[in-house]
């Protein structure tokens, strides 16, 4: 007969056992959540699009067409560094949804629900200037979401575009410094609804200091018939609290978007 000291033992090490088994696929189940994204709801960004109510007014010149587009997407991103970082490969799909605004447009990408930049833009005969930022980059919930008035308002890029054209200054973005250069770097075509769009080739080179000192480069094809980037590459290293990378190659699907 098994005494009752003994049924006990027996009892914890089970009870031991299980609860051990349990955390190890809790950790698993949560290291493999900061090793991916979740990709955007394209039927629900068109939802909010349309809870805005926008009119169908014609665009000034220099400001997209307002709507929902979606971007074919490659690359990935790394948070962290050594034994603790997760690297996750981005979306296939971003949203990219554009509302106007007074004297500009709102410019929401969405790479994935846990990566989202924003921006607001006054469009005049100058160029289109970036007056405030949002960026959210966050794994298994922990990370940032800033957001911030561009201070002072920073040329993206200007209305006349041509080759060796280049442009820059410095800004905050709360406790972030920011010095940037533009520069048009070429002329191409890039294949978007069957058809050969021309576009101009910028390149913003950014360097920050603060609490995310790094470095990132974005390369656009810009198109001026659409006032949109139809490709789009992003290049990001920072440092700060916690490391982060980011490779990225974004292709326009449609200049028609969602209404």
């Amino acid at each position: 007969m098994i005494s009752n000291l003994s049924r006990t033992k027996r009892i914890v090490a089970i009870v031991a056992v299980v609860v051990l088994a349990a955390l190890a696929v809790a950790a698993y189940m949560l290291w493999s959540g900061a090793h991916s994204s979740t990709a955007v709801n394209e039927t629900g960004a068109l939802a909010e699009f349309r809870a805005q109510h926008v009119t169908d007014a014609t665009p000034r010149v220099g400001q997209p067409a307002a709507g929902v587009y979606t971007y074919a997407v490659t690359g990935k991103e790394k948070a962290g560094s050594g034994v603790l970082s997760a690297e996750r490969s981005l979306p296939a799909e971003a949203v990219y949804m554009i509302t106007p605004i007074a004297g500009g447009y709102h410019e929401d990408l969405r790479l994935s629900e846990e990566h989202v930049e924003e921006a607001r833009f006054l469009v005049n005969a100058t160029g289109n200037t970036a007056t405030w930022r949002r960026t959210k980059i966050t794994f298994l919930g922990v990370g940032a979401d800033d957001r911030d008035p561009v201070e002072p308002p920073s040329l993206d890029h200007p209305a006349a575009l041509k080759v060796g054209a280049t442009w820059g200054g410095t800004y905050k973005l709360g406790d972030l410094t920011t010095k940037y250069t533009g520069t048009v770097t070429g002329k191409d075509t890039v294949q978007v609804d069957g058809a050969a769009v021309p576009v101009f080739v910028i390149q913003t080179k950014s360097t920050f200091t603060g609490s995310t000192p790094g470095t990132r480069t974005d390369t656009i094809s810009w198109s001026p018939k659409l006032s949109l980037p139809v490709a789009w590459t992003i290049t990001q290293k920072t440092g700060g609290s916690s490391d982060y990378t980011i490779n990225a190659d974004m292709k326009l699907t449609s200049g028609k978007p969602l209404t």
